[in-house]
């Protein structure tokens, strides 16, 4: 069971109040304006609150279930990834409010924060056992990735957020392999590691749409219909895989 104590429910409550909001005012928008750019950008403001409200409470919620974690330094690790995915909701949402820099500033932290935290994903799921300390040998290829993907945009063949985009692609997939391969390690319990599984598979879908969700087209547009509802569907996928991911840390 994932919320036992009255203060993991009020938070679960809060959690689930901001979704239903976020979730009610997209597609109240897409009702009223359709398939167009612009009520993406009007909505932004409100949706930025809610997003980091409903990231906050996820972070809480993983400190409070971190106590009963299946072994304290599990418990770390998760507590430690998500202190950087509230960070990167923060660049994404209040740090785009206070500055308005279009994006770009608040894209670039954002990517960054979220590359540690799935930097910390992958090494927590690479874990054999309790005193495992080994450096994961699938970081190279990682580093691989940014290596060529920094040269190109040095180069000026690829723009310098292109090229983060890229490398973080890389550490999604990555995060999203290792995840899924975690039940055939003995570190997790069975069930835990089954959570962890699905868990990174609903966060790479929530990434996909982030993706699909930045699409442009004309108004109306099929491309900006696939890019409306991409952006409307991403917190039903990215809700469920931080809550997996939390549940997957959990003593039975």
């Amino acid at each position: 069971m994932l919320i036992r104590t009255n203060l993991e429910k009020i938070f679960f409550a809060i959690l689930l109040a901001f979704l239903c909001i976020t979730i009610g005012k997209d597609w109240y928008d897409f009702y009223t304006c359709g398939a167009v750019g612009q009520c993406i950008s009007a909505a932004g403001q409100m949706q930025y609150i809610t997003k980091f409200v409903m990231s906050s409470c996820l972070t809480i919620l993983a400190y409070l279930m971190a106590n009963r974690a299946f072994c304290a330094r599990d418990g770390r690790f998760l507590r430690l990834a998500f202190c950087f995915s509230l960070l990167a909701d923060f660049g994404f949402s209040v740090f785009n409010i206070i500055f308005s820099d279009n994006g770009s500033l608040s894209t670039v932290l954002g990517i960054g924060f979220f590359m540690v935290f799935q930097t910390i994903l992958i090494y927590r799921h690479t874990r054999r056992d309790e005193q495992d300390k080994s450096f994961p040998k699938v970081f190279w290829i990682i580093v691989a990735l940014a290596a060529l993907f920094a040269g190109l945009a040095v180069a000026g063949i690829i723009g310098a957020i292109v090229a983060e985009v890229l490398v973080y692609g890389g550490f999604v997939i990555t995060s999203m392999v290792v995840g899924i391969l975690a039940p055939r390690k003995a570190y997790f319990p069975k069930k835990n590691a089954l959570f962890i599984r699905w868990g990174v598979v609903a966060f790479f879908i929530g990434d996909v749409l982030v993706g699909l969700s930045m699409l442009s087209g004309e108004d109306h547009s099929a491309l900006q219909l696939i890019s409306c509802i991409a952006n409307n569907m991403i917190w039903l996928a990215y809700v469920p895989a931080q809550l997996m991911l939390i549940r997957g840390a959990a003593k039975e």
